[in-house]
């Protein structure tokens, strides 16, 4: 009888087993087996997020309770409260005693929303009111997170959000919860670093955003070659902290080479080909596909600017465009494909390249089908 990576998840969602033992049991079976995990555990980047529909039936369940406490509470903070209170039980009978991660997911957003809820909108009585800007008339994105207020007060809100994230994984350990957390802080960090330095140029935030997600791709690499077999929890964590840093370090590198993308040039184009070249590859050899998705839209809008010229992509009602777009979005999907198939290759070409210091602290390469 041989115990596969599904069974350990059963075990921890009846409670059979913690899951510190299971993923202990894990690295225990690996190690033994070789200390390669079998084909397809480490090259199809494995993420915990279903264990089958009961999941998908929980959590069309929360979204209908969560989204009816929203409507009822009205964003006052005793209801609110309330619906705290209702999403932590349901969190300790959902997460911590069945272990389901995809309504944990849910459970986490709810909890940390009606948490800023609680909590008035401006935590910083001492500075200068403003009203909700024009982009936020409504005043809901004011009410809950601060935008549109002082940046003390954006800063406030989001400690509060990291403090009702960090609470959220202290209990129930959810890998999804490190990604908010981070969120969080990567706001904290800009709004004081504009209170401290005043307005910044296009640059300068593209820099400060950089640096945010520098900051977290190598807190997510840090959980990766701690379990470069990925067989642990540790490697679910690393894969939320990579869904963050992508779009954060690929947004801000092309808006320093290009800052009005409506607007390309053939330098431009050119550097954003170089730029997605380079993280092609280190997505490729961390076998994390996240930079790569962040990157699609820039290179479908590359290949748009290429086929059509800038006459068509900057007149996008123009009857030639149409065209264009249509053929844009076959060659990336095939580009997205052939890149799929073509992974496992690439990743063993790659591993052999590197340095052996540096590869054999990444994930294993899969042997030649």
């Amino acid at each position: 009888m041989s115990i596969e990576s599904e069974d350990l998840d059963a075990a921890v969602a009846a409670g059979v087993l913690p899951q510190a033992q299971a993923d202990a049991l894990r690295v225990f079976i690996t190690e033994r087996r070789g200390g390669t995990p079998k084909l397809g555990d480490t090259e199809d980047e494995r993420f915990r997020f279903m264990t089958g529909f009961n999941d998908f039936f929980f959590a069309i369940g929360i979204l209908l309770l969560g989204f009816g406490m929203a409507f009822f509470t009205g964003g006052e903070p005793v209801p609110s409260l309330v619906a705290v209170i209702v999403v932590w039980a349901l969190s300790e009978l959902l997460v911590r005693r069945m272990r389901l991660v995809l309504p944990g997911i849910l459970l986490a957003l709810f909890f940390i929303f009606f948490v800023f809820l609680i909590v008035p909108t401006d935590l910083s009585y001492f500075t200068d009111q403003r009203p909700p800007s024009a982009a936020t008339e409504s005043g809901f994105l004011y009410r809950v997170i601060g935008f549109g207020g002082p940046e003390l007060a954006v800063a406030s809100k989001a400690l509060l959000g990291t403090a009702a994230a960090a609470l959220y994984y202290w209990r129930f350990r959810l890998p999804f919860a490190l990604l908010p957390i981070a969120g969080s802080l990567v706001i904290v960090a800009t709004s004081l670093i504009v209170l401290a330095a005043g307005p910044l140029s296009a640059i300068s935030r593209s820099l400060m955003i950089l640096a945010c997600g520098a900051m977290v791709f190598i807190i997510a690499m840090s959980f990766d070659l701690s379990d470069r077999n990925r067989v642990t929890r540790r490697s679910d964590c690393a894969f939320w902290l990579h869904l963050l840093a992508a779009p954060l370090i690929v947004h801000s590198l092309v808006s320093i080479v290009a800052p009005e993308l409506s607007q390309l040039t053939n330098a431009a184009a050119i550097a954003i080909v170089a730029i997605v070249t380079i993280l092609a590859a280190v997505a490729i050899a961390i076998d994390r596909r996240a930079l790569l998705v962040s990157a699609l839209i820039y290179i479908g809008a590359v290949i748009a600017y290429v086929i059509g010229g800038p006459a068509a992509w900057l007149a996008p009602t123009s009857q030639s465009s149409g065209g264009v777009y249509v053929l844009t979005l076959l060659i990336l999907g095939t580009f997205v494909i052939s890149l799929g198939v073509g992974w496992r290759p690439l990743r063993r070409l790659f591993i052999r390249i590197l340095p052996a210091a540096l590869g054999n602290q990444l994930p294993p390469e899969a042997a030649a089908a």
